[in-house]
């Protein structure tokens, strides 16, 4: 059941995401216009077009990311007395690092990057790396493969870390990384994901009962909105948008199905 709903999930989300369902309306916009349904053909057009821009003029994606990011602050300094650090994959360009032979990461490699700093700060506290492949058809290319290459370029002895490869989403992550550490009441374990998937993460990790230090890095804005357009308008903003209402959606969705323990949770 659970891999239906996942893949249900991957290939809903690769449809309705706001940068590719504007891109399909916008098509089919451009294809009635091309047989003479002109007057429909040009409303989608400009309904599409509007959208663009407002989405590259004005700061969307701010007002979407900013409660997200601002949830959770930062924990420094950190108590002497950690017990254990996990980070949540996301930071890897899997093929890329296997067709290339050199770890390749995207936008949130400051997951990694504190992830090896704490390392570094707390030699006696175990680690764990969760991430495999979380896109459908390309099970392959695992992301363990490539922060395992990434830990070793940095100086961290991979045999430090343990490593879950087989979780294909946060929820999978937080069972799996259960499993394999076995936590005990009392221990202090850190969570570094990215700000604005902090909430979700949390959430899940506390409907397992486990509650852990949220670390939050690879932040996207300032924490405080500004009023202004962007000019030159970017095309980026719309994926931008895409993925704050992903998350927004993704945490509705986790709590209709029970998998968090509140709908927007929080510090305790």
């Amino acid at each position: 059941m659970d891999t239906v709903l996942w893949i249900i999930s991957k290939v809903f989300w690769r449809l309705a995401s706001p940068d590719v369902s504007l891109l399909l309306v916008l098509s089919v916009g451009v294809c009635l216009l091309y047989f003479g349904r002109e007057k429909l053909g040009l409303r989608l057009v400009a309904f599409t077009t509007t959208i663009i821009i407002l989405f590259s003029l004005l700061p969307i994606s701010s007002m979407l990311l900013i409660p997200l990011e601002n949830r959770f602050p930062i924990p420094e300094p950190l108590s002497e007395d950690i017990n254990g650090v996990i980070v949540l994959g996301g930071a890897e360009s899997p093929k890329l690092t296997q067709v290339r032979g050199q770890a390749s990461l995207g936008d949130s490699a400051e997951r990694l990057t504190i992830f090896v700093s704490l390392a570094r700060r707390f030699s006696d506290a175990k680690f764990v790396y969760a991430g495999g492949q979380g896109a459908i058809g390309a099970q392959e290319y695992k992301a363990a493969f490539t922060a395992r290459l990434f830990f070793e370029q940095m100086g961290l002895d991979p045999d430090r870390v343990i490593f879950d490869s087989q979780s294909r989403n946060t929820m999978e992550n937080a069972q799996n990384i259960f499993k394999l550490v076995k936590p005990q009441k009392g221990e202090k374990w850190v969570l570094i994901t990215s700000a604005w998937h902090m909430p979700r993460s949390v959430g899940i990790f506390r409907k397992l009962g486990w509650e852990v230090i949220p670390y939050p890095v690879d932040f996207k804005t300032t924490g405080k909105l500004e009023l202004t357009l962007r000019v030159p308008p970017r095309l980026s903003s719309t994926s931008a948008v895409s993925n704050a209402i992903y998350e927004w959606i993704g945490l509705a969705y986790y709590r209709f199905l029970g998998r968090t323990s509140e709908l927007f949770p929080g510090p305790t």
